[in-house]
């Protein structure tokens, strides 16, 4: 009846249970490795040697199979220690050795990285450390899971909120970040007006002086989006440009002093010393890179690299001739590897939301998967290499902040993509009869429960019943100005007037780096191949 974030036991659990509910225990083998996959060209299937050791014994088998899909995660293999950081003499872990701040006493520690690891990690060591030091290479971006409870309530703590549960059901679906990053609404905006809010939003924080954590976040997500040499068309996405740290921690913590950060492009190490060079920011205070080079020198006992994983599948043979990159890009949305068109190999879980979490995106690709598997029914494009091109080269414009990370996608505009290939796009509530209805497909966060109501694998129950427990007069939606003042107002124009003006221009046009896609579209029509239909013109569909 309320709305939380599961902690890793509780999910867990959900997964037992989902596991035992659709039988699927007696269908997975456990303890069983995968020593080898190899496809056969001629035949078109796979054969896979496993091996698994039980009660002491072990066993080897061989078994064929038309389709091989890999769920195994992009978090499998730590990236390894960058050649400049490997110079330091102290001790050196990735995050994923990272058990707890125990250790960690009385040291002083550096952690690499400010994503949520990084933000979690430092925020447990600097309660026991003697001082914790957050290096990111480039400005970052930094949201509050629960931005308008954050920005209300001075001295609000994020952390201490998820550990209460009386306090996770006193939320309202409004105070979700969610709400303001994943509606229909707000995704129906064009993209730079999209970032406008959210710059007019980060500038009203600067002279909170009652929350410094939300004035440090203001200012250090406005700053992102301005540095010297970042890509001016930045400015008009926003925090759209790159990964967002959806986690407050770290700013509640450089707040009360607990910590500091330093953004510095470069960081050399000699022993236990290191000297970061061309420094932008410290803690809240901004440098302007210039000839006159700033610099800072601290020294160390531990380095943790929060600096994520990479993609490595020396047990995978796609077969003669096939020469699969490994970058998620190079994938059908993210899926579907060019070459296996019948569905013969994919990978599940390759496609990270900018808002939400991979399981989302996981179901959709996983439903057409299945499609893809039933004769006769579905095929992947004649052209996927050249829609995988054009979809990559906007995907790597779009997010120029975080260049690396090349598994994110636009939720919403990936949600809408996938379910025109699945065939379950819903179908628009009546304003005139259903205005509940429509009010909340257009405004409420684009849970994955709205793609049960039609298609393949309809469960319309399930989406009835999720909607029915967070009535729309309970969800405090319309005590937020802006969206009745400027998303509301702003999405019905660009939808029936902006975008139908701009439509000739714009249809059929890929990439994220041009004015059209800024100016004249809807942001949910920039990436992923979810181009703007003739229909959407005329009705609320997206």
């Amino acid at each position: 009846d309320y709305i939380k974030y599961s902690k890793k036991e509780e999910y867990a659990r959900y997964l037992e249970r989902y596991a035992e509910h659709f039988e699927l225990n007696e269908k997975i083998r456990f303890e069983t490795t995968v020593d080898k996959a190899a496809f056969n060209d001629q035949e078109g299937t796979w054969t896979i040697r496993v091996s698994s050791k039980k009660d002491g014994v072990s066993s080897t088998d061989v078994m064929t199979a038309d389709s091989l899909v890999v769920c195994t995660g992009s978090n499998q293999t730590p990236k390894k220690t960058p050649e400049n950081i490997a110079k330091f003499s102290g001790q050196i872990l990735h995050s994923s050795d990272f058990q707890n701040h125990s250790t960690f006493e009385d040291k002083r520690v550096m952690i690499v990285g400010v994503g949520e690891s990084a933000t979690d990690i430092a925020s447990e060591i600097s309660t026991v450390a003697q001082s914790t030091t957050v290096w990111s290479r480039r400005p970052f971006i930094v949201a509050a899971r629960y931005a308008l409870v954050a920005m209300t309530t001075p001295g609000f703590d994020e952390f201490a909120c998820m550990q209460d549960e009386a306090q996770w059901r006193k939320l309202n679906v409004a105070d979700f970040l969610e709400l303001l990053t994943t509606s229909r609404a707000n995704s129906a905006l064009p993209t730079w007006l999209y970032a406008m809010l959210r710059h007019v939003f980060w500038r009203s924080l600067f002279n909170d002086t009652k929350n410094p954590a939300m004035q440090m976040l203001g200012k250090t997500c406005e700053y992102a989006c301005n540095y010297p040499g970042v890509d001016s068309k930045t400015y008009f996405r926003a925090d759209q440009a790159g990964w967002v740290t959806k986690n407050s921690r770290l700013m509640q913590m450089l707040a009360d002093k607990a910590l500091e950060v330093i953004v510095s492009p470069q960081a050399t190490f000699s022993d236990q010393t290191c000297t970061f060079q061309n420094v932008v920011v410290h803690n809240d205070t901004t440098y302007q890179l210039s000839r006159d080079t700033h610099e800072l020198t601290r020294d160390f006992d531990v380095v943790v690299c929060c600096t994520g994983y990479t993609n490595d599948f020396p047990w995978l043979d796609p077969g003669s001739g096939k020469n699969l990159d490994w970058c998620p890009r190079t994938w059908y949305k993210h899926c579907w590897p060019p070459g296996f068109k019948k569905g013969e190999l994919a990978f599940v879980g390759w496609a990270r939301p900018h808002q939400g979490g991979i399981p989302q995106t996981s179901e959709l690709c996983s439903r057409f998967h299945a499609l893809l598997l039933q004769e006769d029914r579905h095929v992947l494009p004649d052209n996927i290499e050249e829609l995988i091109r054009a979809e990559a080269k906007a995907e790597t414009e779009f997010y120029n902040l975080s260049p690396h990370l090349t598994s994110l996608v636009d939720w919403p505009s990936f949600a809408h993509a996938l379910a025109r290939m699945v065939g379950c796009e819903p179908k628009t509530p009546s304003l005139v009869f259903a205005p509940v209805s429509w009010l909340k497909y257009w405004i409420y966060p684009l849970w994955p429960c709205w793609f049960r109501l039609v298609g393949p694998g309809a469960k319309p129950d399930t989406y009835h019943t999720v909607m029915d427990r967070f009535p729309l007069l309970k969800s405090n939606v319309f005590l937020d100005p802006v969206l009745s003042v400027v998303v509301l107002p702003g999405s019905i124009l660009q939808k029936f007037l902006v975008n139908l003006l701009a439509f000739p221009l714009t249809w059929g046009r890929a990439g994220s780096d041009k004015l059209f896609d800024l100016f004249g579209k809807s942001k949910v029509n920039v990436l992923h191949g979810t181009r703007l239909r003739l229909r959407d013109l005329f009705t609320w569909s997206m």
